[in-house]
């Protein structure tokens, strides 16, 4: 994805931004993140007579844009649980964290993971809802101090540290798709994170709220955060059993890193090399990789990645 902006008024930026498939856009992003403005000259004009790569595409632009706006122009055209910056400052706060922390914050989570594996009877979040179906269990995270106030953006930091410690420690690190197996060994350079990234306190946590489908239809449950401002990030987790992780703060850093794979994927971007991992990230993420052909299934453990790319053909 390539990007360039073209001016500024009152009520936004606009760029031109040139997708994938090679095909430039002309957008212009409100202030607030709104896209006003789109025009493109390479597809219909009518999403219904798109293929659905085409449709994917647009959309891939059209979250580019955003990304672009608020990097070049630092505004916060992007809602923060989707920003890759604010994400990173989440896996730091986490990280730092006992496992007695994590069990007081996100005990409740667990315990509703758990039910889904342990034999116990699993406390559905809707009447209607089976345990077979599909059900995202989430939670709301405010950080401090503002992720979005540091300088270089964190999630190039991160990358860039992650990497000088790979290419440094090459004998001792692997080279695994296991995000868990990555982050194990990381922790083992714990010293050198936390001196060398800016540290984050978790402020508050929201309760939990839901999201299911019966592959029909989509219902929320508490979907409105219970926290006094915009959450800086989410956690986002189906059913899994927690048995297959060796720590379940692992678990909880692992699905922010993996979100951030997938918003840089659905802004037609390859993640940087650090979340090049798999693993369960976000919803959407998922379910654009099971019914796109312009994505790998990025979110299973048990299929090989062909490409970084989310244009692989």
């Amino acid at each position: 994805m390539k990007a360039v902006i073209g001016g500024e008024d009152e009520d936004g930026v606009g760029l031109r931004v040139i997708d994938n498939d090679d095909v430039s856009h002309g957008i212009h992003v409100a202030f607030n993140g709104e896209i006003k403005y789109h025009e493109q000259d390479g597809y219909s004009d009518y999403p219904s007579e798109r293929t659905q790569a085409e449709n994917e595409h647009v959309r891939q632009a059209r979250r580019f844009a955003k990304w672009h706006v608020y990097r070049e122009q630092g505004y916060e055209t992007m809602p923060r649980h989707e920003n890759p910056d604010c994400l990173v400052a989440a896996m730091i706060a986490l990280s730092a964290l006992s496992e007695d922390a994590i069990a007081d914050r996100f005990g409740d989570l667990r315990s509703q993971l758990e039910s889904h594996y342990n034999g116990s009877s699993v406390q559905l979040p809707f009447e209607d809802a089976d345990p077979d179906d599909v059900l995202i269990y989430r939670k709301d995270l405010t950080l401090s101090p503002d992720p979005l106030a540091v300088e270089p953006p964190l999630a190039d930091q991160y990358a860039a540290l992650v990497t000088a410690i790979q290419d440094e420690a090459e004998a001792v690190l692997t080279d695994s798709d296991d995000i868990e197996q990555q982050l194990l060994e990381l922790f083992n350079y714990e010293d050198r994170l936390e001196a060398e990234l800016p540290s984050f306190d978790l402020e508050t946590v929201s309760e939990m709220h839901y999201l299911h489908t019966d592959g029909k239809s989509e219902q929320t449950k508490g979907a409105k955060s219970s926290l006094d401002r915009e959450a800086d990030a989410r956690i986002e987790l189906p059913p899994i059993d927690l048995d297959s992780f060796s720590l379940y703060r692992l678990l909880l850093v692992a699905n922010l890193s993996s979100q951030i794979r997938d918003r840089y994927l659905m802004m037609g971007e390859e993640p940087p090399e650090a979340f090049q991992h798999q693993g369960f990230g976000t919803y959407r993420g998922t379910v654009k990789q099971e019914i796109h052909e312009i994505y790998d299934r990025y979110y299973l453990f048990t299929e090989s990645v062909n490409t970084w790319s989310s244009t692989p053909f």
